[in-house]
């Protein structure tokens, strides 16, 4: 049975960029699955500008080198990126690398994210070159990424799939971190709204994940599917905090009819099991987008619409990123969020997210009518 995937998501910081670049030039086999169109093929334009014809020696020889300066720093460092134990750095060290010499699509998204990582440690002029790189080779992976599924998808395919699916996942949220940081004086687009754009092509993403992984039945990647139970880290305290979310989704129900408590339930059921694999010692990385997959599509519409109480259980959910701050691919993106729904609640709703604050240690300034209510109390 063949399944389509909808069309991508628009991602504004990424789209609304169209710089011309080279195509990459590629010696390794190809297989017909995974293929994909240089932007040489897909931009008309492009094709005018860089006929592959005119290459010359010397541009092929800089491409080569320049692929090969990626792959050599994805197999140093960028592969730790992906992984949350030694096993799994194993896998995204050497499998998946030898895996995307069949793979045109993967081999494409390993270079993107590696000159994507390369961008994040460069001065402001190499910074831009990376940036253009990663985004080049980005938009070839995307290009190459099946948008369909059936039975008969060979195991490697699915497998190959799935690593690009992650990979694509972390680029995502690094070019928006990076990208602001560069382009510091362009006018940068609401924290909301770019991470509702990150939060749909992320949903995206791991419909695709999922469905690929469930086509896989034995191979290597078999650790990345099935962590070990780590030891806990922090307090046993979701039940707690899940409660509390519960309990306001059944106060706003009785003062208002229109409340949409079944929608509100599930995320927060989503949500109380993600909030439990963090509290337990889970790896963030294994779980922290599950919950973008699972809610229900209609509570990205309330989200959307600033409505309060999805802006709480938002920021409860801000605590998991928060937990891969020290991931360079992830940064401050759990605070920038907190912060601003703090700004967007009024004071009567800030009270409902004092855990994430709590537990991130994020900053957030008080209203000048919650000072009001509050300077008694401390005098």
């Amino acid at each position: 049975m063949l399944r389509q995937y909808p069309p991508r998501p628009r991602l504004t910081r990424l789209d609304k960029k169209h710089g011309s670049f080279i195509p990459s030039i590629s010696t390794s086999p190809s297989s017909p699955a995974m293929t994909e169109s240089s932007p040489s093929q897909s931009n008309p334009q492009l094709r005018q500008e860089h006929p592959p014809t005119c290459l010359s020696t010397h541009i092929e020889e800089t491409l080569h080198l320049k692929d090969l300066e990626l792959m050599m720093h994805w197999c140093t460092a960028t592969y730790k990126s992906m992984a949350g134990d030694p096993t799994s750095e194993r896998i995204w060290q050497t499998t998946i690398p030898q895996l995307s010499l069949r793979y045109p699509a993967l081999r494409h998204g390993i270079l993107a994210l590696s000159a994507l990582h390369l961008a994040s440690t460069s001065t402001s002029s190499g910074r831009w070159r990376y940036l253009e790189t990663a985004r080049m080779y980005q938009a070839q992976a995307l290009a190459g990424l099946r948008i369909e599924s059936d039975e008969d998808t060979p195991e490697p395919e699915s497998q190959a799939t799935f690593a690009l699916c992650c990979i694509m996942i972390v680029f995502t949220f690094a070019f928006c971190q990076i990208d602001s940081e560069t382009n510091s004086d362009e006018e940068q687009p609401d924290v909301l709204d770019e991470f509702f754009e990150v939060f749909q092509l992320t949903r995206w993403l791991v419909n695709i994940l999922v469905t690929s992984m469930e086509r896989i039945t034995a191979s290597e990647l078999n650790p990345l599917f099935h962590p070990e139970d780590p030891p806990p880290t922090m307090p046993d305290m979701w039940r707690l905090v899940v409660l509390s979310l519960q309990r306001q989704n059944d106060i706003e129900a009785m003062r208002d009819p229109t409340h949409q408590t079944d929608l509100y339930e599930s995320a927060i059921a989503h949500l109380s099991h993600s909030l439990e694999q963090l509290m337990k010692g889970g790896e963030p990385k294994v779980f922290a987008f599950s919950w973008s997959f699972r809610i229900p599509a209609e509570f990205l519409e309330l989200l959307e619409a600033r409505r309060p109480f999805a802006l709480v259980v938002l920021a409860h959910y801000a605590v998991i990123l928060h937990h891969l701050r020290d991931s360079w691919w992830m940064g401050d993106w759990g605070n920038r969020i907190l912060q601003e729904i703090g700004e967007i609640l009024d004071p009567e709703w800030q009270d409902l997210i004092n855990w994430p604050i709590d537990a991130t240690g994020c900053f957030l300034p008080r209203t000048e009518a919650r000072v009001r209510v509050v300077s008694p109390l401390v005098c």
